[in-house]
């Protein structure tokens, strides 16, 4: 039987997904900082994104998050992830559509209680909102009315959501000094010697133990971290080449490489998408921002 090369396929997965992912900012970013994504993939991850992320699982799914033991979650509930953790989706069923995911800037969550821990929102009437929400968001032009309708179903998101986890012993968190370390020196070169003397571990100690905390090896959870410091550095219109020399890539080839693996778009791509738009600053007009009003109302999204 032959072998086949594991970056013959991880290539191929990159390809394949690249035609089913797609990636836009809804309003300009004055008006509300949100990027959207949607995959049509039954897999997601493990990724790390430097927003808080709220994702909508629509099949029955494998979910974890750092420090916390996996959780199959329902299908149709709402996932949130706080900045910086690294999370990932496996389906356990046929899915049922595409994952959409919500990545929401950090003055949009002032004021709000947002946890500083992975929760699930399974309220049917609250995952109601949130796919209205997201109906509306996918629309060639959205009208400014939803930014401050969003800004309602993020509160209603993380007052009630319970913690991925909750009900299951947390793991212990003994290595959280070597991943603050890797936050804070993601872009430099960071080696396994280094971060294991620092630890007082032997090497292979360390690698066993991070990649059982965390769920990735310290390398590859580097490299998440990279890669979500490119999505926010290319969001913000520099250019590819300055962009990996900024997140401690190799060149623009080693970035490239990379973040279609994990996010399925090209960084050329993903900046079109959400840097662009913003550019654009496209709104709806005043007959589509009244039909917009009018379904918000009707999903209850929006107050009278």
């Amino acid at each position: 039987m032959p072998v086949t090369d594991p970056r013959v396929a991880l290539a191929k997965d990159a390809h394949e997904r690249g035609a089913e992912t797609r990636a836009w900012r809804p309003f300009p970013v004055e008006a509300a900082d949100v990027l959207c994504v949607e995959e049509a993939i039954d897999t997601v991850g493990p990724r790390i994104h430097n927003r808080f992320s709220v994702i909508v699982v629509r099949s029955a799914a494998v979910v974890r998050c750092e420090s916390t033991r996996s959780l199959v979650a329902a299908r149709n509930c709402v996932l949130m992830v706080p900045a910086s953790q690294l999370y990932s989706l496996r389906a356990q069923s046929r899915p049922t559509g595409a994952t959409v995911t919500l990545l929401v800037g950090a003055s949009q969550l002032n004021g709000l209680e947002a946890t500083d821990r992975a929760a699930i929102a399974t309220a049917p009437a609250l995952v109601e909102q949130v796919e209205a929400l997201v109906a509306l968001l996918s629309r060639p032009a959205v009208s400014l009315e939803c930014a401050a309708a969003m800004r309602g179903v993020l509160g209603q998101l993380v007052a009630p959501a319970e913690p991925v986890g909750s009900t299951l012993a947390r793991q212990g968190t003994p290595l959280t000094a070597a991943r603050d370390y890797l936050r804070a020196h993601f872009s430099e070169p960071v080696t396994i010697a280094a971060l294991a003397g620092m630890m007082g571990l032997a090497e292979s100690h360390l690698i066993r133990a991070f990649h059982r905390e965390f769920g990735l090896p310290p390398h590859a959870y580097q490299m998440r971290l990279r890669l979500a410091a490119a999505c926010e550095l290319l969001a913000s219109g520099l250019s590819v080449s300055t962009v990996a020399f900024e997140s401690g890539f190799a060149d623009q080839s080693h970035l490239s490489r990379n973040f279609k693996a994990v996010y399925g778009l090209t960084p050329a791509a993903w900046m079109t998408a959400v840097a662009g738009r913003r550019r654009s600053g496209r709104t709806a007009p005043l007959s589509t921002a009244l039909a917009s009003r009018r379904d918000l109302r009707i999903a209850g999204v929006m107050n009278s």
